[in-house]
């Protein structure tokens, strides 16, 4: 009789860790993230606003010579160098150090329905957003509306998007050994690094930039970021608030990430998530 017991509850105990394996494919249900930029060290964000400032200067005035020459604008100096002083150096400590400026938590709501995943981002509590992405299951398209009076308007004046996305300019490093719980989920750490590429965002507003530009600022335009996540393998969605990488979101689901974007030191993004009611 004891090992009838045994075998009973070995194989309950199967069942168990298999239903705890099986990926869920949220239908319905609520996810919540937080997002919000924090400073981890003084010093170092310090030292890297003192050697970085500078080098940014020149490339807003290497970059405007650059525009000239190639338009055929005879280039003026003094006016430049003004546009500069006005228009760029007194608002630069407010895009790259987060403790100039109120560094707000934001909020990314995902409500799961039949056949469409309704997104909002809010940025304040007390001033709740009206915009909802509402995401086609079937064709994976993001389509914008205005909420009024629990009515969804379409918004014609933004585009609709494809969300998933591929670069093949990535290592990804798992790391199954080192594990967290997260809200009930069972989490491991994935370290992925990527070349981004900043130019490419500079050529799509028009900006055609030389070569040797691109080589004096390939530190800044080009730099090697750091993310390190939690995943799961026990939900399976093609959407996240912050990452769409098919690399990832085939294998598995990004529960916390913590970003540094390999520019500035001493700060990083932290994504978490804060509430997840999922079937």
């Amino acid at each position: 009789m004891k090992i009838i017991f045994l075998i009973l509850q070995f194989n309950l105990f199967a069942i168990i860790v298999s239903a705890q394996n099986i990926a869920i494919t949220p239908k319905k249900g609520k996810m919540v993230f937080t997002e919000q930029i924090v400073v981890v060290n003084e010093h170092k964000l310090d030292s890297s606003l003192q050697q970085k400032k500078p080098v940014f200067i020149n490339m807003f005035r290497d970059l405007t010579f650059n525009l000239y020459q190639k338009n055929g604008v005879v280039i003026d100096s003094a006016a430049i160098n003004h546009n500069l002083e006005t228009n760029f150096i007194p608002y630069i400590d407010l895009a790259i150090d987060p403790r100039k400026t109120f560094s707000q938590l934001r909020k990314h709501i995902y409500v799961f329905e039949d056949s469409i995943i309704k997104y909002q981002e809010q940025n304040s509590i007390l001033e709740p957003s009206n915009e909802i992405e509402v995401i086609n299951r079937s064709n994976g398209k993001l389509t914008h509306y205005t909420l009024e009076d629990s009515i969804m308007t379409l918004n014609t004046f933004k585009f609709s998007i494809s969300i998933k996305q591929s670069n093949k300019n990535i290592q990804i490093h798992e790391y199954r050994n080192i594990r967290k719980n997260i809200l009930g989920y069972d989490c491991f750490k994935v370290i992925i690094t990527r070349s981004e590429d900043y130019f490419k965002k500079l050529e799509f507003m028009e900006l055609d930039i030389s070569p040797d530009l691109k080589t004096k600022y390939k530190d800044i335009l080009e730099p090697i970021s750091e993310e390190i996540l939690y995943v799961t393998e026990q939900i399976k969605c093609k959407y996240h608030p912050t990452t769409n990488l098919s690399e990832v979101l085939d294998k598995y689901y990004p529960l916390e990430i913590s970003s540094k974007d390999g520019v500035i030191d001493g700060t990083e993004k932290r994504v978490i998530l804060k509430e997840i009611r999922v079937e």
